[in-house]
């Protein structure tokens, strides 16, 4: 595939993937922004005595490292948890704690760091100290009767130093609710105040964790498989540092991407024609033009836009249309004097083939043309609606007079307000029109109409082929060439090729096709290059040009 294919989709989609960019991105931000204020404390952890020994030996130290892993693996477990949570009682269960805290081994060493973040820095200290007393209180001892008498002494100070530790707590506490409600004088003396408690509660922990690593020593003593408290948790006394920028960033990213997989997965689920460079390659018929979309789509007034506004665009468009079937048509013939007849048809109804015909008469008659426009839609027509004539008569009308004169179109054909174009309706619409259509008066008449001479074009607008025999009929009987209409982004490929493959297996001539309502997302390099030379069709003139002496400068000889 073609890599301006990927360029084209992504330049169809831009909006899309702008859209959910700017949502992800915005959704992301909010989101960081609201959180809480977050905490982060950290304790550090010795596995085996080794340190402490003047020459250790290679398994020591490797031995020490392995258990490290196990007991990063033990502080997960659910006892160890249910101790800690035992301990605090501030209402964090085992499955709560188990989310708080990470732990993993210093690169080259057997220290284990646990560090834990949550939203209340006092609980944050306090969570990571008591999940290392309670792995060092789950690790195996081996005490003398001196080292536990000694242990016993250490045990006792250290329920005091907690004593304290909670009392110092209580009162920070307390002088932190203070602050929010006092100023002046009263303010400096509960922060000087507030800053005394920290430094207690600091000093006082560092006691602990001496006196805490003076048991594990005891505890341990000589033993590989031993833990010490390398460095206790303090309390922080500022929040981590959230990225909004890279989170942001990273959300915008990922939303741009799943727009764009979006956007090309419904591009390869679209089974549509959408672009003028797929015509030729998938139903081997030449493209003759590409039609812009204007005006309302199921509306028929000012439809007529070649000749209500010339020097638009799209009736620049048409004139580029009207060019590339002329030389289609003649390009293997030196010179065409007889009449010309043309059908217009589609793949399915409401894909633009009525207003094509219309448009693509009004083109052909103001260069001078005599030109004929039969509207053979007996199901579904249209013509005396975009051209304000009345509809009694018409193409049905023919087979019902039975009349046998040589000249039947006499009593059928209308005059538009357009100079050398006149206008045969469709008729009252019968009960059968493919019968209607395939009557001998309605032959004699088409034979007649071309032996006269009397029109330089004869343009029929045709049912759409997949839904009815109609067109196949017309063509046939007016050994016409057909134009096929289809609408970008709406006419699917299969019925395109099965259009073009049904008439081409009736051996009925395609002239070509006509893409409709071809949005400028969706034109390749050089289609539709003339919609957007001279202005957009969005710049079109508001009102309408009747005077035939303000047409543009695009005029012949009747032939």
């Amino acid at each position: 595939m073609d890599i301006s294919v990927y360029f084209r989709v992504l330049r169809r989609w831009i909006w899309l993937i702008v859209l959910a960019a700017l949502i992800g991105g915005t959704v992301s931000y909010a989101g960081t922004r609201t959180q809480p204020a977050r905490y982060q404390a950290s304790a550090i952890v010795q596995v085996g005595g080794y340190i402490n020994l003047a020459n250790p030996n290679a398994d020591m130290i490797s031995n020490s490292a392995a258990l490290a892993q196990t007991y990063i693996a033990l502080l997960r477990t659910r006892p160890v948890l249910e101790g800690v949570a035992q301990k605090l009682k501030a209402n964090l269960s085992p499955d709560v704690l188990s989310g708080l805290f990470q732990v993993h081994l210093m690169s080259g060493t057997s220290l284990l760091e646990v560090i834990v973040t949550y939203g209340d820095p006092v609980v944050t200290a306090d969570v990571a100290n008591a999940l290392v007393a309670q792995l060092i209180a789950s690790s195996p001892t081996n005490l003398s009767k001196d080292q536990q008498e000694q242990l016993t002494i250490l045990q006792g100070e250290i329920r005091q130093a907690n004593t304290q530790l909670q009392s110092s707590r209580q009162e920070l506490q307390t002088v932190e609710s203070n602050l929010k409600n006092v100023v002046g004088q009263d303010l400096a003396i509960l922060t000087e105040r507030r800053t005394e408690l920290l430094g207690t509660i600091n000093a006082t922990q560092n006691n602990l964790a001496l006196m805490t690593s003076t048991t594990t020593t005891l505890q341990q003593s000589n033993n590989i498989n031993s833990l010490r408290v390398v460095e206790s948790a303090n309390v922080p006394t500022s929040p981590i540092a959230e990225s909004f920028t890279s989170g942001t960033l990273l959300a915008t990213f990922v939303s741009a991407l799943l727009a764009c997989v979006t956007a090309f997965l419904i591009e390869y689920l679209n089974d549509t024609l959408r672009l003028p460079s797929e015509v030729m390659p998938l139903l081997n018929v030449p493209l003759l033009g590409a039609i812009a979309p204007f005006g309302t789509k199921r509306s028929y007034k000012n439809k007529l836009i070649t000749w209500l506004q010339p020097r638009s665009t799209i009736a620049e468009a048409y004139r580029a249309l009207r060019v590339n079937i002329l030389f289609r048509e003649t390009q293997h013939e030196e010179s065409v004097e007889h009449t010309r007849f043309l059908a217009v048809t589609s793949s399915n109804p409401s894909e633009g083939k009525s207003i094509t015909t219309a448009n693509l008469a009004v083109t052909f008659a103001i260069t001078g043309m005599r030109v004929l426009l039969i509207d053979a839609d007996l199901r579904r027509p249209s013509q005396h609606h975009l051209f304000e004539l009345p509809n009694l008569v018409g193409l049905s009308s023919l087979a019902r007079t039975g009349s046998k004169t040589a000249t039947p179109w006499a009593e059928v054909i209308q005059k538009t307000d357009i100079p050398n174009l006149s206008l045969v309706s469709s008729g009252p619409i019968p009960d059968n029109p493919a019968e209607l259509l395939n009557a001998p008066e309605v032959r004699d008449a088409i034979r007649g109409l071309e032996q006269s001479g009397e029109y330089d074009m004869v343009l029929i607008d045709t049912p759409p082929t997949l839904a009815v025999a109609d067109s196949s009929i017309i063509a046939k009987m007016a050994k016409a060439q057909l134009i096929v209409v289809i609408e970008s982004g709406r006419t699917r490929r299969g019925a395109a090729l099965r259009t073009v493959q049904q008439l081409s297996s009736l051996s009925l001539p395609v002239l070509g096709v006509v893409i409709n309502r071809l949005k400028r997302r969706d034109q390749d390099a050089g289609y539709g290059y003339y919609y957007y030379y001279y202005g957009s069709p969005a710049s079109l003139p508001p009102d309408g040009l009747r005077d035939p002496s303000r047409l543009p400068l695009d005029s012949g000889t009747r032939r």
